[in-house]
């Protein structure tokens, strides 16, 4: 969507709602006392630093945004990336330090859903009281009351206090509420991530039909798919300022390739540095750590959870080693060891500098990992002391995560150990 002087002019003679961003900064005071907001002290000059430290946090970086009746914009980003602080000004709740927000419209927003409700009074009585906060009568909000409470679908609870209200069900009884006051511009930030499919499935439906009737939405999510499905227009903001705006599919798309390759970069250091720990001493090195999957070696350390994990370890030596033994530990990369296994290894004879001695060979069939990334570190011992260490990490990717929890560890697997020449 252009954002040209035309367009602007455009809007603002046109009837309905709109909203108009025109080169917003916001700067945050960093002094003595922690993280300060420059509004709070003197919103109206243009100092963006505090004269104590010269130092400010900028949330927003010139930022302009135009949207017209019936669209529906999405604005993703990494977190501190100034989404929220965006929607926060344009609805009213923080001013900016320079730059301008023109809005035309009734402003509806939902940053804490649940906010504000009465924790002794039953859902009905809270529909209630917050139809007469927002001026309505009770004779309108019946109306609609028989609405909201289908909408919200908490059954026999919209009788009994919020007090005995699960979180899940406080949020749709809030998301209800609000959605259903008819807003000209609806502002959602991360609240779309209440209740079920079921319920996810109405509130898309609920907004579409007020996009349908020329009202303006602005939604934050994490969510790349409920970006996609919501909305008309996406909007990718980093660092404080807009990267790309355009169709939600698309600009979907290119935010999740830079995420994936930041963390690719940021992984492939992550492997460097866990191979330079290496330790070799007394004329012993662990030369070589792979780790393979099914098929081949683990490109960046990856395999798949449920696929088969061999670790295939080379040693050098230039000195004799007797009774020598290795030690396979795995472990997060919190420190939590999941197992640790030592076998006794053939000796080395070390008959010359850069000899290649016997592999040690560690198979799970399949991978008894979950999805995550742990350490995996092999020492060579003679007596009490280590002679040599390598570490790596692996990536486990898992397709399917399990319901209730987390866990670590899958079942059923089995691991063997062995040494090879």
């Amino acid at each position: 969507m252009t954002t040209g002087p035309d367009h602007i002019g455009n809007l603002a003679a046109a009837s309905g709602p709109s909203i108009v961003v025109r080169d917003l900064t916001r700067a945050y005071e960093l002094g003595n006392g922690g993280l300060l907001s420059r509004a709070l002290r003197a919103p109206w000059g243009p100092r963006r630093k505090d004269e104590r430290t010269g130092r400010a946090k900028i949330a927003l970086d010139g930022v302009s945004l135009v949207a017209g009746p019936g669209e529906h914009v999405g604005i993703i980003g990494p977190n501190g990336a100034g989404k929220s602080t965006l929607l926060r000004i344009i609805a009213g709740l923080a001013v900016p330090t320079e730059g301008s927000v023109e809005v035309q419209g009734r402003v509806t927003a939902i940053f804490t859903l649940g906010l504000g409700l009465r924790e002794e009074c039953t859902g009905r009585q809270n529909i209630y009281l917050d139809g007469e906060l927002r001026g309505k009568t009770r004779a309108e909000m019946q109306e609609t009351i028989d609405e909201i409470i289908a909408f919200a679908d908490i059954g026999e609870f919209i009788d009994r206090p919020l007090r005995t209200y699960s979180t899940g069900m406080k949020a749709r009884l809030a998301f209800s509420m609000l959605i259903h006051v008819t807003p000209e511009i609806l502002i959602i930030d991360e609240a779309l991530s209440v209740g079920d499919h079921v319920f996810f499935a109405k509130a898309q439906r609920k907004l579409r039909e007020i996009c349908r009737r020329g009202r303006i939405s602005l939604i934050v999510s994490h969510s790349m798919p409920s970006i996609v499905a919501l909305c008309t227009r996406c909007v990718w903001m980093e660092g404080g300022r807009v990267v790309m705006d355009g169709d939600p599919a698309v600009v979907t798309h290119a935010y999740l390739e830079a995420v994936r390759r930041q963390d690719e970069v940021g992984w492939a250091d992550l492997v460097g540095q866990e191979q330079d720990t290496a330790v070799c001493s007394s004329g012993c090195c662990i030369a070589k750590l792979d780790v393979f999957g099914t098929e081949q070696r683990a490109s960046l350390g990856t395999v798949r959870s449920g696929d088969r994990l061999r670790v295939v370890v080379d040693v050098e030596a230039a000195m004799a080693l007797r009774s020598p033994r290795m030690r396979l530990r795995l472990e997060g990369l919190d420190g939590l060891i999941l197992t640790q296994s030592e076998h006794d290894a053939p000796e080395l004879s070390g008959t010359g500098a850069g000899r290649r001695a016997s592999g040690y060979q560690v198979d799970m069939e399949p991978c008894l990992l979950n999805g995550g990334r742990y350490r995996i570190a092999v020492e060579l011992v003679q007596g009490e002391d280590v002679v040599a260490r390598r570490t790596t990490i692996v990536e486990v990717t898992a397709t399917e995560m399990p319901t209730g929890g987390r866990p670590v560890l899958r079942h059923p697997a089995s691991v063997q150990a062995q040494l090879v020449t």
